[in-house]
């Protein structure tokens, strides 16, 4: 057999700005998680947390999944939407065509899953840990965590959890941003709030690590390197360390809707 070389990779870049902190664990942040909760309930608030529909809503069901079913929180229902309820009922369906590491969960079983009545989102007591994995992940308007966030930031017993990326530009990303007790103008429709809430965000992310990554770089060895999915400072980061490492790759950086050939 001939030995092949790869000629091309391409990587994304999301987290190169992010430095990974001294001892980070991902079991560490869902220990932070599970106090917050346990926290919520003692305080008699209500938890939100913001997700994407596709793949994040499912990744984080499965870890509350995990958690109730070890005794690690309570179990009790799970307020979705109905975006999030289409995607996990196909995420079910194709369970057994997939390497997962909970190959056997299906989410729907497992889980007592209640699908969010827009109706009631203006009329449920938000009391007794009552918990909600609903998207938008970055609470934009019209959705259903938007809605629930503008009922919520004011008041010092709800908890809102964030556990993904959100654009500085959304309402998400202007609430992150704000300080406790701070009035900010969190979106056209609800005009500007306080945040009086219990705001906390968990790294639990979906992407890379940008050493991970890194080192993918150098076992892989390929000869050019395509950096993508990333803001400019996370690029250059890539780029620079890649450089530094494998002087003898080439980098391309190519921008929105360029062509580049290799």
């Amino acid at each position: 057999d001939m030995e092949r070389e790869l000629i091309l990779r391409k990587l994304e870049t999301t987290r190169g700005n992010r430095e990974v902190p001294a001892g980070f664990t991902r079991e560490g942040e869902i220990d932070r998680l599970i106090e917050a909760m346990h926290k919520a309930r003692e305080n008699n608030g209500a938890i939100l947390i913001p997700t994407f529909a596709l793949g994040r809503t499912q990744e984080m069901l499965a870890t509350l999944a995990v958690l109730m079913s070890e005794g690690k929180i309570r179990k009790q229902p799970i307020y979705i939407g109905g975006l999030g309820r289409v995607f996990t009922e196909i995420y079910d369906l194709q369970a057994h065509r997939t390497h997962r590491n909970l190959s056997n969960l299906q989410l729907r079983e497992t889980l007592d899953l209640q699908v969010l009545d827009r109706k009631q989102i203006d009329t449920m007591k938000l009391n007794k840990g009552r918990l909600f994995v609903i998207t938008a992940g970055m609470m934009s308007e019209n959705t259903a965590a938007h809605d629930l966030a503008a009922r919520m930031i004011g008041d010092e017993r709800q908890n809102i959890f964030f556990v993904g990326y959100a654009d500085p530009a959304t309402p998400a990303g202007k609430f992150r941003a704000s300080k406790p007790g701070e009035t900010f103008h969190f979106s056209p429709s609800a005009g500007s709030l306080t945040n009086n809430c219990n705001l906390q965000e968990f790294d639990l992310t979906a992407h890379a690590n940008r050493d991970e990554l890194l080192d993918m770089v150098g076992r892989v060895s390929p000869r050019v390197v395509i950096l993508g999915h990333g803001d400019e400072d996370s690029r250059d980061w890539f780029e620079a360390q890649i450089r530094e490492r494998h002087p003898k790759m080439k980098i391309l950086q190519p921008g929105p809707g360029e062509t580049v050939e290799v």
